[in-house]
């Protein structure tokens, strides 16, 4: 599959049949689908690998129950199918769980209408999801202890997915390296594309040294997300925006903050949806959405207190007994959704996906949602396999990963300082929030769950990994 491109031959090792650039979900799955199919391929990510959009979602593999409003029936049906896929190959990063949606008198959505969507929703799944259940008043206040009764009609319960959303990223990653011809680094920001008759010469610098590297490919893939429109004037190519970004901000609660089990759906008094789901011994609130300039820097974008306000008093108006307050944050985050410019309203945006080939063999993965990441890369693929005169195998992601994490479950498992070690020289950790946040899966430190742990990550040699910049 090597080329030429009438470059010198003892820069083999730096020829690549494609270059990725972007290392979120959506780029972890293009790159596993090019190791699967016997490519040689190089992944590259300005930060950590899945630490910003993709790991910043609401933690779920759903279909979109909200969509159905909309009509976006395939989406729903897409999503669905990914959902119940994901829940069967990754069953150690994500589980289906019930969610309950409690329904008032001001309800946007009346109990008879909600029988309808929840039969709907299943019948998309082709009843592959566990069977949706409608509640009365009584039988709700039974199942949601300190719910606010005032107005209340009843709730419907379906089921859906929620996933350690960082992890199953990298364990896409951690499988297309079993392919030896296929490279992964991440801290590595582009910082010059240029085509060269038919190929490509990509600079790249390493944000943590300083270091300057160029590869060298027969075509480019950009999975950036939300961060596409900027990359794209920064690398200078000729791009019209196409990104209307969206911030959602996240809490995470002590786990006895609210006297729940199950995760819920709340409807807001601004017509939004908020869920609320127990998980990682915590309770994940969120999410807001707010528009943001297109012109922003997103990296690492962060809460306000008008947003963290905004989730408590939403939280408070449901159980109004509870008075959960900031004294319940464990931590919180914000990240960017990736939605396609369709007008001016994010929550009205479509969650589907484009492909562009700006240019010859460049080609552009804008939009979708984390749960129809793999469906994006195959859309993305088969026009690029095309161009390089490659079959492509439409079955083939449907494999199960060949390899997985070293912590699987770092709040149901003991974790050793030796495991601490493994995943250091397996995992390519480069800084202690690559070690805690993603590849232990605790959202800060916070969050963890014994001194003993606490201890081992305080031994842990900082020579080796250097703090986050």
């Amino acid at each position: 599959m090597l080329g030429e491109y009438g470059l010198d031959r003892e820069k083999i090792d730096d020829i690549y049949d494609t270059i990725i650039i972007g290392g979120g979900i959506v780029g972890a799955g293009v790159f596993r689908e090019h190791s699967l199919h016997g490519l040689k391929s190089l992944l590259l990510d300005q930060a950590d690998f899945n630490s910003q959009t993709s790991q910043g979602s609401s933690k779920m593999l759903h279909g979109g129950i909200r969509y159905l409003e909309n009509m976006d029936f395939a989406l729903v049906f897409e999503a669905l199918k990914e959902k119940n896929l994901w829940l069967k190959l990754t069953p150690h990063v994500s589980k289906e769980v019930p969610f309950y949606l409690p329904i008032y008198k001001e309800s946007k959505w009346p109990l008879p209408f909600l029988r309808i969507g929840l039969f709907l929703y299943d019948l998309l799944s082709l009843f592959k999801n566990s069977s949706h259940k409608v509640y009365n008043k009584k039988n709700t206040l039974k199942a949601i202890p300190g719910l606010k009764s005032d107005g209340l009609r009843g709730s419907g319960m379906y089921f859906d997915g929620i996933v350690d959303d960082s992890k199953l990223g990298l364990e896409c990653i951690y499988d297309a390296l079993n392919n030896p011809n296929c490279q992964a680094l991440n801290y590595k920001k582009v910082i010059k594309l240029i085509k060269n008759n038919d190929h490509y010469e990509v600079t790249y610098q390493d944000v943590l040294s300083g270091e300057e590297e160029i590869k060298f490919s027969k075509s480019v893939i950009m999975a950036t997300g939300p961060f596409t429109d900027q990359v794209m004037k920064k690398l200078n190519i000729p791009w019209d925006n196409l990104i209307l970004p969206s911030k959602g901000t996240h809490l995470w609660l002590k786990k006895d903050a609210l006297a729940i089990k199950d995760a819920m759906v709340l409807q807001t008094a601004d017509m939004r949806i908020i869920f609320v789901i127990p998980q990682r011994n915590a309770i994940l609130v969120g999410t807001t959405e707010t528009p943001l300039d297109p012109n922003e820097e997103f990296l690492d974008i962060q809460p306000t207190e008008e947003e963290i306000t905004y989730l408590l008093e939403s939280v408070n108006e449901y159980f109004p007994t509870s008075n959960v307050g900031k004294d319940a944050i464990l931590s919180s985050f914000s990240a960017v959704r990736p939605l396609v410019r369709a007008g001016t309203s994010s929550s009205k945006t479509s969650r589907t996906h484009k492909v562009l080939e700006p240019q010859e063999n460049l080609f552009v993965i804008v939009g979708g949602k984390y749960t129809t990441f793999r469906r994006m890369a195959f859309d993305i693929n088969k026009k690029l396999f095309k161009s390089l005169g490659i079959k492509h195998q439409k079955d083939i992601t449907l494999r199960p990963l060949r390899t997985t994490s070293v912590v699987k479950d770092p709040f149901g498992q003991k974790i050793t300082q030796a495991n601490i070690q493994d995943v250091i020289d397996n995992e390519m950790v480069r800084t202690r929030e690559d070690l805690i946040s993603r590849r232990l899966s605790f959202p800060s430190t916070r969050h963890l769950n014994n001194d003993e742990l606490s201890n081992m990550l305080d031994n842990v040699d900082l020579k080796s990994i250097p703090k986050s910049k």
